[in-house]
């Protein structure tokens, strides 16, 4: 079966399993955070299955998150300062990981991390902070590692360093999990 055919349902099962690791944090939340909670969950799904199957992260998905971050800001507290604290960290972790990135590619001469994935970590940023982001990235990490060991051991090659990771498929559900489990409040 082809990805692009199982694509709906791979993201159906995707949701229902960041839904579940996150479920017990949100029990007897808000009524907004609920919603906030199942939309999160379904991009980072849709994230999820669009990077693994094409290694491409969609801008209307990743446009998403910031829009319930900014619903989020407006319903806890509406304070313009805590919103221009939030976007300040935030395009400035997305400038500096694009700086990253393009001095990665001229020294490497591949590319290290793709404009999708530094989109993600900018509204990410907006949804939970910069030090949330942090929490982000190690998990994401963490389980990009043990993707990438378990792929090798089953087409039984060795572990290699130029190997390309669709790192948005770890990104996505581990913002929810930090949004969830570590809520920063605004």
């Amino acid at each position: 079966m082809k990805i692009f055919v199982a694509r709906p349902r791979a993201i159906a099962i995707v949701a229902s399993v960041v839904a579940a690791v996150t479920f017990p944090p949100i029990v007897g939340g808000t009524t907004y955070m609920l919603a906030a909670w199942a939309v999160l969950c379904l991009l980072a799904a849709a994230i999820t299955v669009h990077d693994l199957a094409t290694m491409l992260i969609p801008d209307h998905y990743t446009l998403g998150i910031p829009l319930v971050g900014f619903a989020e800001w407006l319903a806890a507290s509406g304070d313009p300062e805590a919103l221009t604290v939030r976007a300040e960290g935030a395009l400035m972790l997305g400038g500096a990981l694009w700086l990253f990135g393009m001095l990665y590619e001229r020294l490497r001469g591949q590319t290290g991390l793709g404009m999708g994935d530094i989109k993600l970590l900018g509204a990410s940023a907006l949804l939970v902070g910069i030090s949330g982001t942090g929490v982000q990235i190690m998990l994401a990490a963490s389980a990009a590692l043990i993707f990438i060991a378990l792929r090798a051991m089953r087409l039984r090659r060795p572990l290699r360093a130029a190997a390309k990771i669709p790192f948005g498929t770890f990104l996505a559900p581990a913002l929810v999990i930090v949004w969830a489990w570590l809520p920063i409040v605004w």
